[in-house]
């Protein structure tokens, strides 16, 4: 019986048509070399004759060896995937007797121990797959150039690709009845790589114009969905974008009334931000959004020259340099920061210079809107987008005076050091600021700044900013220039036509954020548990985020089984960290800014019986005038860490709560006085009350 090398997602086996960008080899050659295969029931062969691999305990120790190809894995960590918590109580000798089997059957005839494909190590075992070609490593490499020609602009390339790794695909699920939690959790991970894929290709189908096959095979993907398919927001946008080019404007709009109604009655949340743009581009008939670009190797003949051709600044043109862009890379997902993205990119005088000033607690996510919005306004910028980050929150060291920033700016614009002014080419590289001609030095830099930027419409995004005043001389002086300045200190002292502060998500929004990270399919299977940790992450883009890393690199968890583990606000911070990134060090880092009596003040408020509160009970707990202690609470404002709903109340973030109430504990003294102080101020208010009696 010949093995079965593919049974598609799509109508035909493209890999008849040719191999573009896979490395090709022989036919005599292919035919000699083992195929392990798991993208579907696991099965192995050489040329068309199949292996036998055994009982299903047997493939599934194999698959979990070959999925970690080239890793040492042992036998614990095989027990573990294959059995789960229910090992055969003769797990040790079972293994050894399985791999035997499986070298018997994989293996040449006569191939010596130190050269088989599966090797033991110390404690286990690992799979070398030289010289043997398995399904998912060609599903990984045709995915990869497919990204790789997508980036290129050559859409039938990567059409190509992607229909080729769908072909790949045998059957409704890869690891076909293979038992095991490793065998599940890979079974649901490349179930989900399989809908990106789908996703991915109709996409370029749309792009080429070739509608009614995208249309086709959406119908196709939807009718093997998961119960969550109608929630796909991206799949939704891509029916529409194709309705839209089939002519078929009233359709695309009722498919997006039937998205968002969905949404709203099942989840409670309104689609997202990509989703209603597509729905304003139907509106608006905006065709270059909704039929997209022609390829790169469609569009352009063979000889064409490729250099680009763009005016000059004089006004001419003629061959140019690459446009200076220094933005970084937007964000995969911007979740209900609509409002605030139309603030930021809405119109400005094109005679003067924009300044907008955004704020906002640690982990907020002010750096990915305003980059998103400098992306937004990048076209209208032809001079250049340049990106500062003046390290404001990070060691003395990391830190970027306005003499090193403005040095680099005009280095970027000249390109390099000896197109400079005359004498400006040694400045900058120090910290000016601890120099006795550090104002003199500024002074000149930023008089060369305003003369290279005279006639340049630029875009510049400064981030991590504490102080207007590093700000300030690094504003361009030409006209129509637009400058976006993100950091957690508000800046009164900064003269901004826009400010803005981020807040944290609503229940909605976190929970689409987490939909977007954990996947629809995982997130919706537990609605009430992901509304839940949305609370708990108190809508913090942040924690979010961390949250959802976590579940990402768990996949045997399940959201129910992580908000176990944080079952009050101290936990919480605990549990709010991956690696190098945590909710505590980023509201550390603002709080060790602080002076000695504003961190004073934000341990004492630690202590408030409630998350909202007016000056008073501050006030008893610091043992100062309500004055002074309004005065602190209005500086905790300015450094985010505080909000304040209406004027004289003051709210407190569970998570910076939680990290004042720990910080607190850690001064006892301080805190037994603060906590006699609320029960004096308390015990004083309640007979105040008596004394009134009721009214």
């Amino acid at each position: 019986m010949p093995l079965n090398r593919g049974a598609g997602d799509c109508a035909s086996d493209p890999r008849e048509t040719g191999d573009s960008g896979v490395a090709a080899e022989s036919a005599d050659t292919a035919d000699e070399r083992l195929r392990v295969n798991l993208l579907g029931p696991v099965e192995a062969g050489r040329g068309d004759s199949p292996l036998d691999l055994g009982p299903v305990r047997r493939q599934a120790v194999l698959a979990a060896l070959v999925l970690r190809a080239d890793t040492a894995v042992t036998q614990q960590r095989l027990l573990d995937d294959v059995w789960g918590d229910n090992p055969p109580g003769t797990g040790h000798r079972v293994l050894p007797s399985y791999v035997y089997a499986l070298r018997r059957a994989l293996d040449a005839p006569h191939t010596a121990p130190d050269r088989s494909l599966i090797r033991g190590v110390r404690g286990g075992y690992r799979f070398v797959p030289e010289g043997v070609h398995t399904d998912t490593a060609e599903l990984a490499e045709r995915a990869a150039l497919a990204r790789d020609a997508r980036a290129a602009a050559d859409l039938p390339a990567a059409l190509e690709q992607l229909t080729t790794a769908l072909a790949l695909f045998r059957g409704e699920e890869p690891l076909s009845g293979l038992p095991g939690p490793l065998a599940e959790a890979e079974r649901r991970r490349l179930a989900q790589q399989r809908r990106a894929l789908h996703r991915q290709r109709v996409e370029c189908l749309v792009d080429l114009g070739r509608h009614t096959e995208a249309l086709d095979a959406l119908d196709a993907l939807a009718a093997t969905a998961s119960p969550t398919e109608p929630y796909d927001e991206p799949l939704a946008a891509l029916r529409m974008r194709a309705l839209y080019g089939s002519d078929r404007q009233a359709e695309a709009l009722a498919a997006y009334r039937q998205t968002r109604d969905r949404l709203r009655e099942e989840l409670g949340v309104e689609p997202g931000e990509e989703l209603r743009r597509i729905h304003q581009a139907v509106l608006r008939h905006d065709h270059r959004l909704l039929l997209g670009r022609p390829s790169a190797t469609s569009s352009t003949p063979p000889d064409a020259p490729r250099t680009p051709v763009v005016p000059t600044r004089s006004g001419s043109a003629g061959p140019s340099r690459p446009t200076l862009n220094e933005l970084p890379g937007d964000t995969a997902c911007l979740v209900g920061r609509e409002a605030e993205l139309a603030r930021l990119t809405a119109p400005a005088p094109p005679d003067a210079v924009s300044v907008a000033a955004v704020d906002g607690t640690a982990g907020v996510g002010k750096t990915a809107l305003v980059v998103r919005a400098a992306w937004t306004l990048a076209a209208q910028h032809p001079d250049g987008c340049l990106f500062v980050d003046l390290h404001a929150y990070g060691g003395p060291h990391d830190r970027v005076s306005p003499q090193r920033a403005l040095h680099r700016m005009l280095r970027a614009l000249n390109g390099a050091d000896d197109e400079l002014p005359d004498g400006l080419d040694g400045l900058g590289g120090l910290d000016g600021l601890a120099r006795p001609d550090a104002a003199a030095e500024l002074g000149e830099l930023v008089a060369a700044w305003r003369t290279a930027t005279s006639g340049l419409r630029l875009l510049l995004v400064v981030d991590n900013v504490r102080a207007a005043q590093d700000v300030r001389p690094l504003i361009p002086a030409g006209p129509g220039s637009r400058v976006l300045v993100a950091g957690r200190q508000r800046l009164p002292g900064l003269d901004a036509d826009v400010r803005l502060t981020v807040e944290p998500l609503g229940a909605g929004e976190a929970v689409g954020l987490l939909r977007h990270l954990l996947g629809a399919d995982r997130a919706d299977r537990e609605p009430e548990a992901a509304r839940e940790l949305a609370r708990r992450c108190g809508g913090l883009p942040l924690a979010l985020r961390i949250a959802g890393a976590r579940l990402q690199s768990r996949p045997t968890w399940t959201l129910t089984h992580l908000i176990g583990r944080m079952p009050d606000a101290d936990r919480r911070l605990g549990e709010l960290r991956a690696e190098d990134r945590s909710v505590e060090s980023a509201f550390r880092v603002s709080y060790d800014q602080l002076c000695p009596d504003l961190q004073h003040a934000f341990r004492a408020v630690g202590h408030s019986p409630t998350s909202r509160f007016d000056a008073l009970t501050p006030a008893a707990m610091l043992g100062r005038p309500r004055a002074d202690a309004e005065d602190l609470l209005e500086r905790l404002v300015d450094a985010s860490l505080l909000q304040q709903p209406q004027p004289g109340r003051y709210r407190m973030h569970d998570l910076v709560r939680a990290l004042a109430h720990r910080l607190a504990a850690t001064r006892p003294a301080e805190t037994t006085s603060a906590r006699t102080a609320v029960l004096h101020l308390y015990t004083a208010a309640g007979r105040l009350a008596s004394d009134w009696g009721p009214q």
